[in-house]
């Protein structure tokens, strides 16, 4: 509940902060295929089905084909005065904060539990708002602030209790970020 309430407080915090109801929809439906995929990938990992690096081309495989009418109607190839810059900028997009990230998450939600998986992934909100700050130029405003400290308090909570969890349970209790 508090990482809810720290969600709420950091995107709805700041000045001027509306509410879309299609964005909020949007959101609950990409919500609902990253849960899909976390399950996935670690009933995968569990079975030894795939590993890390088959899961992310299969992801993106998916997700390139669901994509593809919207960039079709857009325009497949991006209208620019600097081709060179705009294809290395493509280049390091898709293979360093894409391939790299989405392997090395894949490869850890195939070892550890989905619900340490879903906990950690709480920080994710926490970076955007962080590196908004610190390289964006936004203000660090009281809402951000008590939104980010919510939210490292529910994970902090939730990982201590799932380390709890898996002492009582009599498993090795997976390894969360202190």
């Amino acid at each position: 509940m508090g990482a809810l309430a720290g969600l709420v407080v950091l995107v709805l915090g700041g000045e001027g902060a509306t509410v879309d109801p299609q964005g909020v929809l949007l959101a609950l439906l990409s919500a609902a295929g990253y849960s899909a995929m976390t399950l996935l990938t670690r009933w995968w990992g569990r079975d030894g089905g795939t590993d890390s690096s088959g899961t992310t081309v299969g992801a993106f495989a998916v997700t390139s084909l669901v994509l593809l009418p919207f960039a079709a109607v857009e325009g497949l190839v991006p209208h620019t005065d600097a081709p060179g810059t705009l294809l290395i900028l493509l280049l390091y997009v898709a293979s360093v904060p894409t391939a790299l990230a989405y392997g090395l998450y894949f490869a850890g939600a195939a070892v550890v539990r989905s619900a340490t998986v879903s906990v950690i992934m709480l920080l994710e909100p926490v970076s955007a708002a962080v590196l908004a700050v610190a390289l964006l130029g936004e203000r660090l405003t009281t809402a951000t602030l008590a939104g980010t400290l919510l939210m490292l308090g529910s994970v902090a909570g939730l990982a201590v209790g799932e380390a709890r969890g898996a002492r009582t349970r009599g498993e090795e209790p997976d390894a969360v970020p202190a």
